[in-house]
C-alpha cells in the first residue's frame, strides 16, 4: 500500500508472503527506469525502514535503503512486513495543470522474478495508476477500485511490478 505525502514522497506498507521460509532477503531501491525515461535521473531512497519477519523485528542498516543490501533474518520466515518512506520517485507532470505529479513505485524486497505482487495506492490526491510494463495500451491502463483506494488490476510478476501513480501535490 502506497500513500502520497505532502512533499511528494510516499508512505509505504509492503507485505511479503513466500511459499518457503528464507533466512535473508535482498532489499533494493525501486528500479524506476522500468516506468519510463522521465524517471531516469531520479535516485530513489527508502528511509525510516522498519522490518519484521514472522513476529521478529529485523534491523535494516541505518534504517535506509539507497543501494541493494542483503538483510539477515533472526530466524527463517515466510512472511515479512516492511514500512518505510519512499522519496526520489516523483516528477511533476509537464505539460499538465500546476501541482500534478507522477511517481514510479516498485517493491523494495526482491526475490523470484515470478513472485506475484498486488499493488495498491490510497489517498485523496491520487487520480490514477498505470502499469507501464504490461503489453498494450489497454493492459497498461490497469487501474481498479475507486478513489481514494486504487489498485493495479490483477497481480504483477515481481520482474514487472511497477506502477506509475498520477496525483496532485497539495498546495502549501
Amino acid at each position: 500500500m502506497a500513500s502520497p505525502l505532502r512533499d511528494g514522497s510516499f508512505d509505504i506498507a509492503e507485505m511479503v508472503y513466500l511459499s518457503a521460509p528464507v533466512s535473508s532477503v535482498r532489499l533494493g531501491p525501486p528500479e524506476v527506469t522500468m516506468a519510463g525515461d522521465r524517471f531516469a535521473k531520479l535516485k530513489p531512497v527508502a528511509s525510516q525502514v522498519q522490518m519484521s519477519a514472522g513476529d521478529q523485528p529485523v534491523v535494516v542498516p541505518k534504517g535506509r535503503v539507497g543501494n541493494r543490501v542483503d538483510v539477515a533474518l533472526v530466524e527463517p520466515a515466510k512472511q515479512m512486513e516492511l514500512r518505510y518512506n519512499l522519496s526520489g520517485v516523483t516528477v511533476r507532470s509537464i505539460p499538465s495543470r500546476a501541482g500534478r505529479a507522477v511517481a514510479a513505485i516498485t517493491p523494495l524486497a526482491s526475490g523470484s522474478p515470478n513472485l506475484r505482487v498486488v499493488m495498491m495506492v490510497s489517498g485523496d490526491t491520487v487520480l490514477n495508476i498505470e502499469c507501464p510494463m504490461r503489453r498494450g495500451i489497454s493492459e497498461q491502463a490497469c487501474v481498479a477500485g475507486r478513489v481514494p483506494h486504487l489498485r493495479a488490476r490483477g497481480e504483477l510478476p515481481l520482474s514487472r511490478a511497477v506502477i506509475v501513480v498520477q496525483f496532485n501535490l497539495p498546495r502549501t
